[in-house]
């Protein structure tokens, strides 16, 4: 049997890089082109989703492994609840192991 650990294991000697992207997304901190208006948790969260989408997009090849924490989507309700969801899939589908801090 497979365990979760080895999947992490086989990226980072695949990857020679045994570091993980931090995925502790802060609408304060993205860039003017990700933000844009946000006037409601929906906005919020939709910006979250599509810069880790582009963060994934440019580090899955480079690095093995997402670490996403809980509590900068929770504070966005459930819209932000399924971003983290949603960035947890996208990244997995990336090739990624995820680990989830909350």
């Amino acid at each position: 049997m497979k365990l979760a650990i080895d999947a992490l294991i086989e990226g980072i000697e695949r990857m020679g890089n045994p570091t993980a992207v931090g995925l502790d997304t802060q609408l304060a901190h993205l860039p003017e082109g990700f933000a844009g208006k946000v006037e409601s948790f929906a906005d919020a969260a939709d910006a979250l989703l599509r810069y880790n989408k582009a963060l994934v997009d440019a580090l899955c090849g480079i690095v093995p492994c997402a670490k996403v924490q809980i509590a900068y989507y929770e504070m966005y309700g459930w819209q932000g609840v399924k971003a983290l969801h949603d960035t947890i899939a996208y990244a997995q589908e990336k090739g990624m192991f995820v680990i989830t801090d909350g």
